[in-house]
């Protein structure tokens, strides 16, 4: 593989370290693989039992052995697909994550308890070569959706959607503070709750790493996603074009005031920028039903309805990304929109921006900072770009994925 732009190398030989750490932290040694375009499409399963009628799914897929167990990192065959690290990331995202970020908070908001995260984020960190959160630099905290300490029912389910956010958001930018919102349910008016304490708390950017179809009195829950100055992200669903079977789009990605993330696969090549991206076939795009469509966004094919997505990362099955939940057994990989998410959260609390001003407007008025995704299809809509990766804007990767964060 010719190592292409020069400065791959010393990021893939700190992959290979990181990764090798993160193995030992799984109780194996590392067999690291070759961050190559996937020969093997890797089974997977969704991270979540089926969500309940008024309640979110947490949108995120584990990478499966062949007997349905979590692959490890060292399951990974050097012929069968790459499994990426926070070195990888940066380097395929061209983020300055050693030099930004300081002083800035990245809030998670998640359902249920994680009595874990602080302990498994340390793992993460600590593995893949990250700084590490001391009392001298605290890094992480952890409140209930009242801004207390006691925190809700623990759910296994859902600490793992909640360690792949805070992961990716420490992964692209190693410097923020990260802040654990734990909502007392998987409820839309709970994790509500959480989003607008996350703020109160001085939250620069917001990842919420869940969604459900759109639904009666969705309208009445709009405020809490809906901060201006925050950046409030969202995954844009695991389902393909049109949410799948339900013909919604995801809340809360659908919202206006929320910057709705689309998935990507990604591999290394031999192109100037080193790295190549498709839209992903499970990505979530579409019309929302509901929602008007923001002034920002161009009117197209949903006429005065809001289009998801707004912008994109790596998400695919055939490209996940290592996590550590020690709820799962350690090490494990993970995929779908929410992975998305929380990468695209990181980078937002990388740029710094605190004006009160519209994310979403300061996105799409940058769209030439962005790496234009123009391959690939996430289901059946007549070839049109809503379902379909091309030349600028389209429903899958929306405006594209970062390079560096000029866009953000």
């Amino acid at each position: 593989m010719n190592a292409t732009p020069r400065t791959r190398p010393p990021r893939l030989r700190r992959a290979a370290v990181a990764m090798a750490a993160v193995a030992a932290l799984a109780g194996s040694p590392l067999t690291v693989p070759a961050a190559a375009r996937a020969q093997v499409s890797p089974s997977s399963q969704p991270a979540c039992p089926a969500a309940e009628a008024g309640t979110a799914d947490c949108l995120l897929r584990v990478i499966t052995t062949d007997d349905g167990r979590p692959m490890r990192p060292t399951d990974v065959r050097p012929t069968d697909f790459p499994a990426y690290t926070p070195a990888d990331l940066q380097a395929a995202y061209n983020l300055p994550s050693d030099w930004l970020g300081g002083g800035m908070t990245v809030a998670v908001v998640a359902p249920l308890g994680y009595p874990a995260a602080e302990t498994d984020l340390a793992a993460y960190r600590t593995g893949n070569g990250l700084a590490p959160c001391t009392t001298d630099y605290a890094c992480f905290r952890k409140i209930n959706q009242r801004g207390g300490d006691t925190p809700p029912p623990a759910s296994t389910a859902w600490s793992l959607n909640a360690a792949t956010a805070l992961d990716m958001a420490s992964a692209t930018c190693p410097n923020c503070r990260l802040l654990l919102v734990e909502a007392d349910s998987a409820r839309f008016a709970d994790l509500g709750a959480a989003v607008d304490q996350a703020v109160a708390q001085g939250a620069h950017a917001v990842v919420t790493p869940f969604g459900g179809p759109e639904y009666d009195g969705q309208r009445a829950d709009a405020e809490h996603y809906d901060h201006p100055g925050t950046a409030i992200v969202a995954p844009a669903g695991s389902n393909g074009f049109g949410g799948g079977s339900t013909g919604t789009q995801p809340i809360p990605a659908a919202y206006p005031s929320v910057i709705a993330v689309g998935g990507t696969t990604l591999y290394p090549d031999d192109t100037a920028r080193g790295w190549s991206e498709r839209a992903w076939e499970r990505a979530g795009s579409g019309c929302s039903i509901t929602e008007a469509r923001p002034a920002w966004q161009g009117k197209g094919s949903c006429g005065n309805r809001r289009t998801v997505a707004d912008v994109a990362a790596v998400a695919s099955t055939d490209s996940p990304v290592i996590v550590f939940n020690s709820d799962r057994g350690g090490s494990l990989l993970t995929a779908g929109t929410p992975v998305a998410a929380g990468i695209i959260g990181g980078v937002y609390g990388l740029a710094g921006h605190t004006l009160p001003a519209s994310p979403g407007a300061r996105l799409y008025k940058s769209g030439k900072y962005l790496n234009d995704v123009t391959a690939g299809t996430n289901g059946s809509c007549l070839g049109g770009y809503l379902c379909t990766a091309g030349r600028g804007y389209d429903g899958p990767t929306g405006l594209g994925t970062p390079n560096g964060i000029a866009a953000f």
